[in-house]
């Protein structure tokens, strides 16, 4: 099942993929007198029962959106990046391989939807992109095992965990500041449920301005998803809505030659890219 969010009178709401075209779910739902639930967290927070209501609404759809996009996931309690989680990123960085997942997190003000232009502050220059897989939660988890974690998972989007290298690497040696602007953290075009994806073999890309710069598979991660999820959950909770960016594969920006470093600039676009997910674009201002 595809779901994605759309805006409607400044709020966000749920619309529903179908044969026909992006159903408007509370509307559909309205029309035909069942329940179901009217944006992504509500529909996290349903589970099971939520996708029975959903998929009820599928047979015969009637009301269709063509509304702008809003980001996949909104409202929950917390935005979690895995940093150097792929081995070729590590070389191309010339870091030593990590013992255990380097978490950092965003703010939901980092948030942005697909086809949204991101403001790049002009004090700042060495803006980069990262293609990432984002796992979203669908269960509250805490202490989980590797082998059940992935049971907590809702579904997956694709996600670009936008970077301020000015920052990241003179200012601090944390990270937070440099990754969670305004609009940092990019999620979209929409989430797939987690039945009809397997995290650990898909495709993963991303195009800036029309030309390819990574080009790998989730299967050469360090840390799987369920790895990073069983580790995340042993030292605190994760709740349904929670987003977990798993990392990015080699092809940044910051792992080219002094001589051939091309950042992001205003005017600029990049597209992400994931197997059975979708494409996610943004453009910079």
């Amino acid at each position: 099942m595809k779901l994605k969010q759309v805006w409607k009178d400044g709020q966000a709401a749920l619309a529903m993929e179908t044969e026909k075209g992006w159903v408007d779910v509370a509307e559909e739902s309205a029309r035909l007198g069942i329940p179901a639930p009217r944006t992504m967290l509500e529909a996290i927070r349903a589970g099971e029962e939520g996708k029975r209501q959903l998929q009820a609404l599928a047979a015969d759809p009637q009301c269709f959106t063509n509304a702008p996009t809003a980001p996949a996931v909104t409202g929950g309690e917390k935005i979690l990046c895995i940093g150097f989680n792929y081995r070729r990123h590590i070389k191309e960085f010339n870091i030593q391989l990590p013992t255990a997942p380097t978490p950092f997190n965003k703010f939901p003000d980092a948030l942005a939807a697909d086809e949204d232009s991101i403001y790049l502050d002009p004090r700042y220059v060495e803006y980069d992109y990262e293609a990432e897989l984002v796992a979203v939660i669908g269960k509250t988890a805490r202490n989980v095992s590797e082998e059940e974690a992935l049971d907590y998972v809702f579904g997956y989007t694709c996600g670009n965990d936008l970077s301020t290298r000015d920052l990241q690497f003179v200012r601090t040696n944390q990270w937070l500041l440099s990754k969670t602007f305004d609009g940092f953290a990019p999620l979209g075009p929409c989430v797939v449920t987690a039945d009809c994806i397997d995290p650990d073999n898909l495709n993963i890309s991303s195009v800036v301005n029309g030309e390819q710069r990574q080009n790998s598979n989730t299967s050469y991660m360090i840390f799987s998803t369920a790895q990073i999820i069983a580790d995340l959950s042993s030292h605190f909770t994760l709740k349904p809505g929670d987003l977990i960016f798993t990392g990015t594969p080699e092809g940044v920006m910051k792992g080219y030659p002094e001589d051939q470093k091309n950042w992001l600039k205003p005017g600029d676009s990049v597209e992400v890219t994931i197997e059975n997910i979708g494409t996610l674009h943004n453009t910079f201002r």
